[in-house]
């Protein structure tokens, strides 16, 4: 299996690093990035083959860098994280692309899941 890569892009620092142990726990290649200019730079060099991407940033929201995202043609699934329950924020996302819509405080049994979907199944 090629080295898996998952980009984190989440300015609370806390849960970023969070989610970057779990994941290079697993072996799992993990760059974060605060904020939409820094993740596009990221992007752009890391090829990530999976985006989990925080739905409540500042001042750029998760909306505006899943919009830019598409723009640059990215074909990575991205994960919208969110510790708002807005059930419009959920069909707005997935309008835009994204692939799954998941709840803070993160179910890691669904973050494996979505692991496993996307990036450890044989393609």
């Amino acid at each position: 299996m090629s080295e898996r890569k998952i980009l984190i892009i989440d300015d609370d620092e806390n849960v970023a690093l969070m989610l970057k142990d779990y994941f290079e726990s697993q072996g799992i290649v993990v760059a974060v990035a605060g904020f939409m200019h820094e993740a596009l730079d990221i992007y752009d060099e890391f090829h990530p083959d999976l985006i989990f991407l925080d739905y409540r940033m500042s001042p750029y929201t998760g909306k505006d860098v899943l919009e830019r995202l598409k723009i640059i043609g990215n074909k990575a699934p991205v994960i919208m994280m969110s510790a708002y329950k807005r059930r419009e924020g959920v069909f707005e996302m997935k309008n835009l692309g994204a692939a799954e819509y998941i709840e803070k405080p993160y179910n890691f049994d669904e973050i494996d899941s979505i692991v496993e979907k996307y990036i450890n199944s044989p393609a």
